[in-house]
């Protein structure tokens, strides 16, 4: 899953008002950006297996640090605490939604993977396989998108006429930077994932600045 995740970073807001949007991206994402580091790095690994499933190309036949449940509850863990810690407002709410972005990230997963998410490191492992499906799949990804869009729309209103518009641009980006994903060939090496997964995600994170947090305020 890749825009779908971006739902509930999205909806953050509709539910604590003061962690920004790209905050949330980044948080909805971070198990991605351990994940693209740590395949980089050779301590999870990846292959291209084009037509893999209907979706995707990625074989992620081994990502236990980043993407067992385990884990990514330790990590969501974690990355609350971090923003308990430096955020100036609301600590504790801020931490509780940043730490249940991150723990969206698996879930979402969940439904769209094939069954290479572990329990645990070493434990069993588990996916509902929709990938297998590319219209269902690329329904629910859409789909998560738009609830978190809307949620969005509800809770936040533009400071001047632009950021009336702006979350429906943004909305409008990740469908064509995903469609540019989607479309275009995967690189030559598995390793390359890293690295272009990191950009992509600060990319993103930085377009919600600047089209969310910059030009909206809460309701």
């Amino acid at each position: 899953m890749f825009i779908g995740h971006y739902g509930p970073a999205l909806a953050g807001p509709r539910f604590v008002k003061t962690v920004p949007v790209w905050a949330l991206c980044i948080a909805v994402q971070f198990l991605d950006y351990l994940w693209g580091a740590f395949v980089y790095f050779g301590i999870e690994h990846v292959r291209i297996e084009p037509g893999f499933t209907a979706v995707s190309p990625l074989d992620l036949y081994h990502m236990p640090w980043t993407h067992s449940l385990l884990m990514a509850l330790f990590w969501s863990v974690v990355a609350g605490l971090v923003w308990s810690l430096i955020a100036r407002t609301q600590k504790r709410a801020g931490g509780v939604i940043i730490g249940l972005a991150v723990l969206s990230h698996w879930l979402t997963d969940l439904l769209v993977h094939v069954p290479d998410l572990a329990l645990w490191p070493g434990g069993p492992m588990v996916g509902f396989g929709l990938w297998n499906n590319a219209p269902v799949a690329l329904s629910l990804e859409f789909g998560v998108l738009a609830v978190g869009l809307l949620l969005y729309v509800s809770a936040t209103r533009g400071k001047g006429a632009f950021g009336k518009v702006s979350p429906w641009i943004f909305g409008a980006l990740l469908a064509g930077l995903y469609s540019i994903s989607f479309f275009a060939p995967p690189p030559e090496t598995a390793q390359q994932f890293g690295p272009m997964a990191i950009i992509l995600y600060t990319l993103v994170a930085f377009l919600a600045w600047l089209l969310c947090d910059r030009v909206r305020e809460a309701r």
